[in-house]
């Protein structure tokens, strides 16, 4: 499974990151914290439910900006990106 950071989804969504912590905050975005750490980190199922309920990119959208993470990563085919 494919889990983003703020940062990835603020891409993604076409705004600022601190606009997606808010989400996250409020609970409109779910997630989790990273163990002893302010850090957020949003699984891809609860992504692709804040875009579909939000009216934001579709999935494909979101495979195809995460497939050319992979290729600008060089990782290989199959590989989960996990940040």
């Amino acid at each position: 499974m494919k889990v983003f950071t703020t940062s990835q989804v603020a891409r993604l969504c076409k705004c600022a990151s601190r606009t997606v912590s808010k989400w996250f905050d409020s609970g409109r975005l779910k997630g989790y914290r990273i163990p002893g750490s302010l850090d957020r980190r949003i699984p891809e199922p609860y992504l692709i439910e804040f875009l579909d309920v939000n009216g934001m990119p579709q999935l494909a959208d979101l495979q195809r900006w995460a497939d050319e993470r992979d290729v600008d990563k060089g990782n290989k085919e199959g590989e989960d990106n996990v940040a």
